[in-house]
């Protein structure tokens, strides 16, 4: 994952203490004494001690960078966002600056929902330090956090030139690859940083860099080898969290297991609170997972309830800009807009594009590996593509100083050349990934699974000739609890509090109600993931017609189908159907009360009003 792949903030930056004693200043060789004195009391566990030395410092030397900078680190474990950015900031605007200051300033900020700011604090350093790796190494990933992945791999491939034997450039380049859907040379990437970590003697480096190609394995569909390798990761590294969180979504790990004991003594003894708040999280929600598979709801939820709200306490998000948000769009796509849309067309002389958009976790990947088991259908994923695009525009006639009124009415033009965009990347893009796939020649239909191209349902029906949409739908609460005891890796804002999920949950259906009054039928159509579970055959049927194809018998046995799975439910989709999670949320209904209360609904999922 790319949040995983961010560098720093440092935990430790350098002490620049001169070798030559007699030639620094006493006031200097009291201030690096100091220094070296946080740090040690620091990871001893001493922090208040640390703390107090470290104010007495910035009392004596308050425009002093690097004691700035380690103050900033310092306020940031403690949980002090705020307090750590300003640090930083002046830090950045002492007299001797570093690139590591901006860095780490730029790190903090991307954590904590800011990504905007840290990328102008990079633009900075940039500028700056021109030749500077470690800059372009942070401006690359965030660029992917960002979605911003095409400008991500330039930065990477200029930290790459500049740094070509520091592994951490070579991981991060995988890291983007993968993101591209482009796992060989992924793998490729990161076995570069594993010989060149392996040299330099980086033991933790090498275990993280294993952790990435078994995320490459599981992606593939190789459980097996991806479980081999977290195993082998934790035997040499036993509390290593980020092995942990990999191992538990791919199995269930048994209570016997060393590991386990070992995770459940740092919970337990309440240790895992002085990890820092991202490790703290993913621990977090660890720990929630392998308390689930036990059936052990109140530890469970507990767990779950603080990871949630460590990643909420992280981010910036507002439910009324949201709705507002869709009502602008909403306003833009009337009816009349798709009045005069000739009939989908089933023509075979390029292939045609279907998008597949809801909620997360409601049943979209297993949507896309039915068609995708289509000999005719190519499964892309999770394209970042058309958000890209959009924002791009956007931004794009702000900067020529077009009024806010003509961008938020999505004119023709504005959705034909993001018609066009999206198309041209597009198929670049799956041609790459198909170059070695046998059939890809045969590809009619083109699967783009991002859910929360939901809200460009309007856009997607008006941009390009014969474009359809299929909506996936799931029980309310099943979803909700679903997205809330998962930790994920992109910005899924609104997951992280029971009543803002279920807001979000609400203003979604409501806006999923205005595309099913004014789409055609022939290019909208809604698919229930407890029909597919009950009746499979009827409802692949139904799939396979709305995208215009003929049968085929493959689709009833999509989980023999070998392709990569970039979601949480890649373990799933590679099984047979099965009920089991159909009412998983029901045994912590009494744990998901501010959750039903916003959805309107009773612990048993009916309406109260009913």
């Amino acid at each position: 994952m790319i949040d995983d792949q961010l560098v720093g903030p440092a935990k430790t930056p350098a002490t620049n203490v001169k070798t030559n004693a007699s030639f620094v200043p006493a006031q200097t060789r009291k201030l690096n004494a100091g220094l070296t004195e946080i740090r040690k009391q620091w990871s001893s566990g001493h922090r208040r001690t640390a703390r107090k030395i470290c104010d007495k410092l910035i009392a004596e030397h308050p425009e002093n960078g690097e004691l700035m900078q380690l103050n900033g680190l310092i306020l940031y474990e403690t949980g002090q966002t705020d307090k750590a950015i300003r640090s930083l900031e002046s830090a950045c605007n002492s007299a001797e600056t570093r690139p590591a200051y901006f860095t780490d300033l730029a790190a903090i900020l991307s954590n904590s929902g800011y990504g905007d700011q840290a990328r102008n604090v990079l633009l900075a350093a940039q500028k700056r330090y021109p030749v500077e790796a470690k800059v372009h190494l942070q401006l690359g990933l965030l660029e992917a956090r960002l979605a911003g992945v095409h400008r991500a791999v330039q930065h990477l491939k200029h930290a790459i030139s500049l740094a070509p034997k520091d592994w951490n450039t070579w991981n991060a380049m995988g890291a983007v690859l993968l993101s591209l859907d482009d796992i060989q040379a992924a793998m490729q990437h990161f076995g570069n940083a594993f010989a060149l970590a392996q040299q330099n003697g980086e033991t933790r480096a090498l275990n993280d860099i294993q952790i990435s190609l078994g995320e490459c394995h599981k992606e593939l569909g190789n459980f097996e080898e991806a479980q081999k390798i977290f195993e082998n990761v934790l035997k040499a590294e036993p509390r290593n969290i980020r092995a942990w969180h990999c191992l538990s979504l791919i199995s269930k790990i048994p209570q016997n297991h060393p590991t386990q004991s070992a995770m459940q003594q740092v919970y337990s003894s309440g240790r895992h609170q002085n990890l820092p708040a991202k490790d703290r999280e993913m621990f977090l929600f660890s720990i929630g997972k392998t308390e689930m598979d036990g059936n052990n709801y109140g530890s469970a939820m507990k767990a779950l309830d603080e990871a949630n709200r460590i990643k909420r306490e992280s981010i910036t998000y507002s439910p009324t800009a949201i709705e507002n948000m869709l009502d602008d769009m909403q306003l833009a796509f009337p009816a009349e807009r798709f009045a005069q849309l000739a009939p989908v067309g089933n023509q075979d002389d390029e292939p045609q594009h279907v998008f597949i958009v809801g909620m997360p976790r409601s049943g979209t990947t297993l949507i896309e590996q039915i068609l995708s088991s289509h000999p005719e259908i190519f499964g892309a994923g999770e394209l970042d593509v058309m958000a890209r695009h959009h924002h791009g525009l956007i931004e794009h006639r702000s900067k020529s100083s077009t009024n806010h009124e003509r961008l938020e009415k999505y004119d023709d033009e504005f959705v034909h050349l993001i018609g066009q965009a999206y198309r041209k990347e597009t198929l670049a893009r799956i041609s790459r990934i198909a170059a070695n796939n046998a059939s890809s020649d045969k590809t009619r239909r083109i699967i783009d699974k991002l859910p929360a191209n939901f809200v460009r349902a309007g856009m997607i029906a008006l941009m390009l000739p014969n474009t359809r949409i299929i909506h996936c739908r799931r029980n309310p609460v099943a979803t909700c609890f679903s997205i809330y005891n998962r930790r994920f890796g992109g910005i899924q804002n609104f997951a992280y509090d029971q009543k803002e999920l279920g807001h979000y949950y609400n203003t979604y259906m409501k806006f999923m109600h205005h595309w099913r009054q004014v789409l055609p039928a022939d290019r909208f159509i809604e698919v229930d993931y407890e029909n597919v579970i009950d009746d499979l055959g009827t409802e692949a049927r139904r799939l396979i017609d709305f995208v215009g194809l003929e049968w085929d018998d493959a689709c009833m046995e999509f989980h023999k189908t070998k392709r990569q799975i970039r979601t949480h439910s890649a373990m799933q989709v590679r099984n047979p159907i099965y009920r089991d999670g159909l009412k998983n949320w029901e045994p912590y209904a009494n744990y998901l009360q501010p959750l039903l209360d916003t959805l309107g609904l009773d612990k048993s999922g009916l309406p109260l009003n009913s």
